[in-house]
C-alpha cells in the first residue's frame, strides 16, 4: 500500500504526533472483528458507536485493497 495515506477524520492535527503501526492482515482482520462487535453493542453513546463505524470501515477497506494486491 502507498505511505501516503490520506487521514479523513477532519479533527487531525498535524502539530500532534501519530502513530504508524505494521500488522499483518489477520491481525487487521482481528481488529475489525472486535471493533465490529464493539460497534454492535454500543448503545449509550452515538458518537462513539459513529466513531467505531468509522474505523471498521477504515479497516475493511485496507483488507479489501490487501486481498486485491496479493490476490
Amino acid at each position: 500500500m502507498d505511505d501516503d495515506l490520506i487521514y479523513e477524520n477532519n479533527e487531525f492535527d498535524e502539530n500532534i504526533p501519530y502513530i504508524s503501526l505494521d500488522l499483518g492482515i489477520d491481525d487487521v482482520s482481528l481488529i475489525a472483528e472486535s471493533i465490529r462487535d464493539a460497534a454492535k453493542n454500543c448503545h449509550h453513546d452515538s458518537n462513539k458507536k459513529e466513531n467505531l463505524e468509522y474505523l471498521e470501515g477504515f479497516l475493511t477497506r485496507v483488507m479489501l485493497e490487501y486481498r486485491f494486491r496479493v490476490d
